[in-house]
């Protein structure tokens, strides 16, 4: 499968269209490109998370959420069952130059890893996402979804079993094999796409 660079904030849905669309010969005539405007990750942007329980390790610097995951980041939403969040620890006496109350113990507001199980869903606007797993490196600006993936856009649907989005390059890679857990996606061992042209 081919890969296609976009900007440095880009949209998560529209590295991967793109690159598929592109390798389908169809951008020109879709458009699909231009229409993702949304999904992605964005470092620098307050991060709101809301569960039924909340466990605290704070040796370890881990967070771990479980019941009705919601978590909220400028127009994406991601909802899970349980939701792992790895953050830094600030150092004694360090505020990190922020000011006001921490958003995690440990006196850290800084979200290094999120990984998500038991269902995933993520959406922004008419985009969405699901699979059975997710990690999101805010650091390395990476994010990976695993089984069953499922990525829409109206009637415009993309499937496969591993979904690996470099997000500081705009390289996108949906793969359906070598996946892990033995899971092939929903499209019997293939990627599968599905796009329909404006009317």
């Amino acid at each position: 499968m081919r890969s296609s660079k976009f900007g440095r904030a880009v949209p998560l849905y529209a590295a991967l269209f793109a690159s598929l669309i592109f390798a389908a010969s169809v951008s020109a005539q879709q458009g699909l490109g231009e229409s993702f405007t949304g999904l992605q990750i964005n470092g620098d942007q307050p991060i709101s998370i809301e569960s039924n329980q909340l466990d605290v390790d704070d040796n370890k610097a881990v967070a771990t959420f479980t019941g009705n995951v919601q978590v909220s980041q400028g127009e994406t939403e991601l909802r899970t069952g349980k939701l792992v969040v790895s953050y830094t620890k600030a150092q004694d006496g360090a505020s990190g130059g922020k000011t006001g109350t921490s958003a995690l113990p440990g006196g850290s507001s800084q979200i290094e890893r999120l990984e998500a199980s038991e269902k995933v869903y993520v959406k922004s606007a008419d985009q969405v996402a699901t699979a059975e797993k997710a990690t999101f490196d805010m650091k390395s600006e990476v994010v990976v979804m695993t089984g069953n993936v499922v990525l829409s856009q109206g009637q415009n649907v993309a499937e496969g079993c591993r979904l690996t989005i470099q997000m500081q390059t705009g390289l996108a890679r949906l793969e359906s094999t070598n996946c892990g857990d033995g899971d092939s996606g929903g499209s019997g061992g293939r990627v599968r796409m599905m796009l329909t042209p404006d009317q």
